[in-house]
């Protein structure tokens, strides 16, 4: 079944699609091939983030929802900071809607990006951003080698900010074991018991779980399901958001990034299909 379910609104050099179904509706920019929304019906909330004073005319990548990170994440891209994109070049690419198919109560859409290669980058190879819109959402990055006889290595994240009223309020469950913190020239540290905030944050954690649960007031608020992933990045800019010109001094106080990632690299073989998935609800 294929009931158009979806609108496209262009505004400001950018274009914008909601998709509506029975269970939920989300918005995504196709600068970027970006989730900004995904608000499912039975409670109305939105799980994800977005800053209010994002730039999202396709100048820059946008400030929150969830951004892509490929193919490496953050600047591990083996050159000097600076000289190539932070996280990479698909969160500024336009997308396209390849493939959308809806049935009342799901609705699955399949973007494509416009290219694949790019400075740092020359493999050949076919990305694709599925998502399925239900009661939760599953957002999967899909890198496939069209190479016919050298493998490539990359690295890639769901940078998912997500919406958590109050930082202060808030408690992650289901992280154990070590992480590596950024803020302390990568020292090797325990997961805190509990996984609470009280200052900038930005830990890249050296385990993958399936499932973790941000706890809001003691009580669940939003579940993130992960699969393909080799770490898990947490990150909150605290005070440090004062000095982003698309973030407010105080918004860090509504949200939470916490990230499914290959950050130890994942290598493809001609043929080899790699999957990174985020399931939100």
């Amino acid at each position: 079944m294929n009931d158009q379910t979806y609108q496209i609104e262009e505004k400001d050099g950018n274009r914008f699609v909601t998709v509506s179904n029975a269970s939920a509706s989300c918005r995504i920019s196709l600068f970027g091939g970006h989730v900004l929304s995904f608000i499912p019906s039975h409670d109305n909330r939105d799980r994800l983030w977005v800053s209010p004073v994002a730039v999202l005319n396709g100048e820059r990548p946008i400030r929150g929802g969830i951004p892509l990170c490929w193919p490496w994440f953050s600047d591990a891209h083996g050159k000097a900071k600076g000289e190539l994109p932070s996280h990479g070049f698909l969160r500024t690419q336009m997308w396209d809607i390849s493939e959308f198919n809806c049935d009342g109560t799901t609705s699955e859409m399949v973007l494509t990006p416009a290219i694949t290669k790019g400075p740092g980058f020359s493999y050949e190879c076919a990305v694709k951003l599925r998502l399925k819109i239900a009661s939760e959402l599953t957002v999967s990055l899909e890198t496939t080698s069209l190479e016919e006889q050298q493998a490539f290595t990359l690295n890639c994240a769901l940078h998912t900010y997500f919406d958590v009223n109050n930082i202060a309020d808030v408690a992650l469950e289901g992280l154990a074991g070590e992480y590596k913190d950024k803020l302390e020239d990568w020292a090797v540290k325990p997961a805190p018991t509990p996984y609470t905030f009280s200052s900038e944050t930005d830990r890249i954690h050296q385990e993958a779980p399936k499932t973790l649960t941000i706890v809001a007031n003691q009580s669940p608020y939003i579940t993130i399901g992960s699969a393909g992933h080799d770490s898990i990045v947490v990150w909150n800019p605290w005070q440090s958001a004062a000095s982003m010109s698309d973030m407010d001094a105080f918004g860090y106080k509504q949200m939470l990034c916490v990230e499914t990632a290959v950050t130890n690299g994942i290598t493809l073989n001609p043929g080899d299909i790699h999957t990174l998935t985020q399931v939100i609800a």
